[in-house]
């Protein structure tokens, strides 16, 4: 992640196993192994965990995905 960016915080893994409160399959996702940090975002209805060298433009192609994994879970939640 760039200097300019500005998360309002790191969640922290202790363990050099990579245990913690963070699900096995998030932490992969993040490319984390063992003991690091994981910077976050939040507001009022979620909360974006980010790979510590992630683009903003990454981050933007990731919402992008996500949004549309999203709306189309609602959709068929719907039918």
């Amino acid at each position: 992640m760039s200097d300019e960016s500005r998360p309002v915080g790191e969640i922290v893994v202790h363990d050099e196993r990579g245990y913690g409160y963070i699900p096995k399959i998030v932490r992969k996702e993040l490319a984390l192994q063992g003991a690091g940090k994981i910077p976050f975002y939040l507001d009022a209805n979620c909360v974006l965990l980010v790979r510590a060298d992630a683009t903003k433009d990454e981050i933007l192609s990731g919402l992008d995905v996500l949004k549309n994994d999203i709306a189309l879970r609602w959709r068929q939640k719907k039918e």
